[in-house]
Formats: C-alpha cells, structure tokens, sequence
C-alpha cells in the first residue's frame, strides 16, 4: 500500500508542474505585450492583468505539488521535506497577495512602474523570496544526504539544481530578468518533476526494508 501512496504523490507532482508551466505559458501568450525576456512570471497573476486567474491556479498548481513531494523527499532528508513543504505554503501566499499592475502585465516591475510600498506587495515580495530561499535549501539538503548514502550522480545533480536556481534568484535585476527567473523555475521545478518521475519508476522499500534505493535526482 505504501508504493501506491508514493505513485500517487509522484503523479500529483508531476500533474502540478505541468499545470503550473501550462497555465503561465497560456497566460503569457494571451496577455498583451507581455515578453518572457523581459517581464517577471508573478506579474501575470496581478491586478490588473488580463488572463489573473489563469496564473494564480498555475502558481497554486506549483504550490501543491511541492507540498506533496515533501513526502517523497521524507526517506531522505525531514529537513529538505520539512523546508519544500514550508515553501509550497509559502508560495500559495505568494499566489494570493497579488501586485498591482493597472496597466497590465507587460513591463509591471521595471522601469519605475512598481515600487515595493503597500502591505500586499511587501507580503508578497516576502513569502516569494522566503519561499525561494526554503526550496533551494531542501534541494541542497537532499543533494547532501544523497551523497551520504553513496549516489552521487543524483546528489551532485541536486546540488548543481540548488546553485542554478539560487544564481537565478540573485541575478534577476539585470538586463533579461524574465529568462533569468525562468531559468531559476525551470531548474526546481524540473528538480522537482524528476524527483516524482524516478520514485514513481522506483518507490522506496516497503517499512522494515531498507530505503537507501529510492531515488531522488
């Protein structure tokens, strides 16, 4: 019975990120003069944008997947599990204190056109960068306990997961700040899908079996 809770919690996993890339790819394509190179993903789910809603499921989908694969990260690390859990909840903040952009999406956030002043926007500048913070240290944290246990393919890949995604996270106010957030998502939520993927290939030991075989990139 415990396989087909994992396999369940890898499918939703993996269920959540395609919704999330899914959803963020359509709100894009359908908010005017909205560019990927330029404009941050969080603007696609404020006041004022076209499609809000459409972006405010897709971070909501992204949320829920990382609380459930907190439980596919528990044989590994209840620090890295207990820390991507925190940050799920965190995001679903995030998704729900919605910046002000009364002239759309597009370019919300630079160039003057926002500032970090109100309760809302400081909350969500909070829960995002605390979130962030908190799924690049469980990224970090698996990748140790993987090499611990002798993989260290997967664990050298988690860490260099965590380094991508914390390079993103600190770069994102030059001049491509869009692709470079992006490639920061894409990092942990690649992470995050292949974590589902190689436990729903392989799911840990039933209880009193050894659980140094589940696998997590």
């Amino acid at each position: 019975m415990r396989s087909r809770g994992v396999t369940s919690s890898a499918l939703a996993v993996i269920a959540g990120m395609a919704v999330f890339w899914s959803g963020m790819l359509a709100a894009a394509a359908l908010e005017p003069s909205y560019s990927h190179r330029r404009d941050y993903v969080s603007t696609l789910a404020a006041h004022g944008a076209e499609h809000a809603g459409l972006a405010i499921l897709a971070i909501l989908a992204a949320a829920g997947a990382m609380i459930v694969a907190s439980r596919l990260l528990r044989p590994h690390s209840r620090a890295a599990a207990l820390m991507v859990a925190l940050a799920g909840a965190g995001f679903v903040v995030a998704a729900l204190t919605r910046l002000e952009c009364p002239n759309g999406a597009a370019g919300c956030g630079l160039g003057g056109r926002f500032e970090v002043s109100g309760s809302t926007e400081i909350g969500h500048w909070t829960a995002t960068t605390v979130s962030s913070v908190l799924l690049i240290g469980g990224i970090a944290l698996t990748g140790v306990a993987l090499v611990r246990r002798g993989r260290r393919l997967a664990g050298i890949a988690s860490v260099a997961a965590a380094a991508v995604t914390a390079g993103a996270f600190l770069a994102t106010g030059g001049d491509s700040p869009g692709v470079v957030q992006r490639i920061g998502i894409g990092a942990a939520t690649g992470w995050l899908a292949a974590c589902a993927l190689t436990t729903h290939a392989r799911p840990p030991a039933e209880d009193g079996g050894s659980t140094s075989n589940a696998t997590v990139p």
